[in-house]
């Protein structure tokens, strides 16, 4: 006679609700919603008050800067990010007359890192830099960070760039930047 213990689970049962990344079947809709809820709180006493972001810009002697400190909602812990200056991106070229986004974020205690670039998109396949900019996408949010902001890159048409040494200052091309509260959706 084969026994069996009183709260043992049948065998067809799926037991995905008792683990953390099992409610989620696929990884990609996971970092998604990872993505929205790892947020930007405000400032370092954290309460949201105006809108406070980390102000994303050209750092003094190259790579890009954070100017303010934020409070960051991670995983579901707050963390602080401090202000960095001259935070690099990835080592590489990038080619002549084209654009990327490079993404600006942090973990839990870090004062933010570069990833990217996302998709490098060529301006001559496109009618204007607008839809060429347009094209540009974000490369993934690592797991366990939280989006600060990021550079849209557009390279000069005359030469490639190498990216760690001019770290993204607008004499190697044009940079726009744009804060983030949190890892858009849509882009």
């Amino acid at each position: 006679m084969a026994y069996k213990k009183f709260d043992e689970a049948e065998k067809k049962v799926d037991q995905s609700a008792r683990r953390i990344y099992g409610a989620f079947p696929r990884e990609m809709e996971r970092r998604a919603l990872q993505g929205i809820t790892n947020r930007v709180l405000g400032g370092t006493n954290g309460t949201q008050g105006p809108l406070i972001t980390a102000t994303v810009a050209d750092g003094s002697t190259g790579g890009i800067k954070t100017t303010t400190n934020v409070t960051c909602l991670i995983n579901g812990e707050q963390s602080i990010c401090i202000a960095q200056d001259n935070l690099k991106m990835t080592a590489g070229t990038m080619g002549s007359n084209c654009v990327a986004k490079f993404l600006v974020c942090t973990g839990t205690g870090t004062s933010g890192t570069v990833i990217g670039p996302g998709n490098v998109v060529s301006k001559a396949d496109y009618a204007t830099v607008a839809l060429a900019n347009a094209a540009a996408k974000l490369p993934d949010l690592p797991d366990g960070y939280c989006a600060l902001g990021y550079a849209l890159f557009n390279s000069p048409a005359a030469s490639d760039v190498v990216l760690e040494s001019c770290g993204l200052l607008s004499t190697a091309g044009t940079v726009a930047y744009t804060d983030l509260m949190c890892m858009p959706y849509d882009d």
